[in-house]
């Protein structure tokens, strides 16, 4: 054979051996990715894997959440010198009973300082990080809720679970990590839903119930916008340790600032609005109050009834004051039919929001239900009706905007794992109808003004800031010896910027209780943000 013949062979054979090569990468890469692919991630365990939710945030995007990101070490010691397992189950990091089966740790401060000795200096060591959604610090906890179950964590579910993510830990045929090949991916933090709510307002009002309101609610609205800047009930519960709080009897888990209760004289306020609207009367009108008034085979005391009586009084007064007489008789001269209709007029009967799925409705009798007698008890805000915290803010925030009703709003916006906006809320896009005149509404807010000024509300008044306030008391009256105590009202009371609701479920007076603390919030809303 000669030296030609043999080059022909050599390259012949060099050219048959790429060509096999060429098919075996096709097929690997081809025909059998799908296989190797599933094979290839099979290796991937769940020690270290997690499943990243996206978060809820204040308005600003900063988290109401308090998360935390707590650090693991993956101990591998199939990678480890004996030296160094001995080095840890001395420090009771590594278990006796199986040393050499790769184990997760939480660092503490205790180990953290044994596990720094050893990274860099072996691959046996690796260091992740894993996410506690809820923290000891979690603000607004009942309108975030927890994971599927409640509040805006249930309405977005399937959305904040939309962007799933895994920190991978690759294990060998032995089950031990391969070295260099363990990472945490990375992912676009600042996704999912952004709240209406004001982180540092929230803060604040929850840090005043906290000493002042063992259960009740707070609802505090942007009164230009109808934003809820904050919403938070009593008693708290934390969410990193549900089982705790499920059986007590104050029931911790419920959010009280949509739940449904007597309201008491805060209705006197769509009472009044009803009656000055359809010009059955004027603030200047007088009436007499002699402390009951009797409607069909009831007597109704009124609150002055111990002393004789309000006696002669204006119907600025009488709200000033809040007179059961005179608003019984605004009531009668009104008819049940236009009481009932205001009271839906002003968004009463009806869920305000369409993002907690908790909210209830609240309660307005049917007028074929109505009787003479309920209608004393109706007109004030006595007997079978039911309003919601949010309820009797949103009826504020009607007078506030000169009769226009806007509907208040809790969520802002929406944003996926790739940072686009889904949804946004802004007041453009929202429905508002007018249900009383400007004029009527001037005429509210001057008599809501007489409150604050010498009437039931003279306490709601902040005593370390001068800022004029408006609202009204209400003292709920259960039938058992106890009453809830409420105050509605808004600041400044010249051109109103919020709105806040206090409920102290029974806390016996409005006057007493509720109304200090409407002024305390007040204060610290001022501190923060000026008139």
């Amino acid at each position: 054979m000669g030296k030609g013949t043999r080059l022909d062979y050599f390259f012949a054979i060099v050219f048959f051996l790429i060509i096999l090569m060429i098919i075996r990468l096709f097929d690997i890469q081809v025909l059998s990715h799908t296989y190797l692919y599933r094979r290839a991630l099979s290796q991937w365990q769940g020690s270290s894997r997690e499943e990243i939710r996206g978060g809820v945030f204040d308005r600003d995007g900063r988290s109401l959440l308090d998360s935390q990101k707590v650090n693991y070490a993956l101990i591998s010691p199939r990678w480890l010198k004996e030296s160094e397992i001995e080095y840890l189950k001395k420090n009771n990091i590594l278990s006796f009973e199986d040393p050499y089966k790769p184990q997760s740790v939480r660092l503490s401060p205790e180990n953290i300082a044994v596990i720094k000795k050893l990274l860099g200096r072996t691959p046996g060591v690796f260091v992740y990080q894993k996410e506690k959604r809820y923290g000891q610090n979690a603000l607004a906890t009942h309108v975030v809720g927890y994971k599927g179950k409640a509040g805006i964590e249930k309405t977005f579910d399937k959305f904040l679970n939309g962007g799933r993510i895994k920190t991978g830990i690759i294990y060998d045929g032995f089950g031990q990590p391969i070295p260099g090949a363990s990472k945490e991916n990375l992912f676009t933090e600042k996704w999912g839903v952004w709240l209406t709510i004001d982180r540092e307002i929230q803060a604040a009002v929850e840090e005043v119930m906290d000493t002042e309101i063992q259960r009740g609610a707070v609802v505090v609205l942007d009164a230009k916008t109808g934003e809820i800047l904050a919403m938070a009930s009593r008693p708290n519960y934390k969410q990193s340790d549900l089982d705790a709080y499920l059986n007590q009897k104050d029931a911790p888990l419920i959010n009280r600032a949509v739940e449904a209760y007597i309201p008491g004289s805060i209705f006197k306020i769509v009472v009044l609005a009803a009656a000055l609207e359809e010009k059955v009367t004027d603030l200047d009108e007088e009436f007499h109050c002699s402390g009951a008034i009797r409607v069909g085979g009831n007597v109704i005391k009124c609150y002055s009834h111990e002393k004789g009586g309000h006696g002669r009084l204006t119907l600025k007064d009488a709200l000033a004051y809040s007179c059961n007489s005179v608003f019984i008789e605004l009531g009668m001269r009104l008819g049940k039919e236009r009481v009932l209709e205001y009271a839906e007029k002003f968004g009463l009967g009806e869920r305000v929001l369409s993002d907690l799925s908790e909210e209830k409705t609240g309660f307005i009798p049917a007028s074929r239900d109505v009787y003479r007698e309920d209608l004393g008890n109706l007109s004030i805000g006595q007997g079978k009706l039911q309003v919601t915290p949010l309820q009797a803010a949103q009826m504020l925030l009607i007078i506030a905007n000169d009769g226009i009703k806007i509907k208040p709003y809790l969520v802002k916006k929406v944003v996926d794992s790739t940072g686009s906006t889904v949804t946004a809320d802004t007041p453009a896009t929202r429905f508002s109808e007018r249900v009383i005149s400007k004029d009527t509404a001037r005429k509210v807010k001057e008599a809501l003004r007489a409150v604050t000024q010498y009437g039931t509300g003279m306490l709601a008044a902040p005593s370390k800031v001068h800022v004029e306030v408006a609202g009204k008391t209400g003292t709920a009256e259960l039938g058992d010896g106890n009453n809830h105590a409420w105050f509605v009202g808004y600041y400044p009371a010249e051109d109103p910027r919020y709105i806040v609701t206090v409920f102290v479920e029974k806390g016996q007076s409005g006057p007493f209780k509720a109304a200090p603390i409407f002024g305390k919030i007040v204060e610290k809303i001022y501190y923060l943000k000026g008139r």
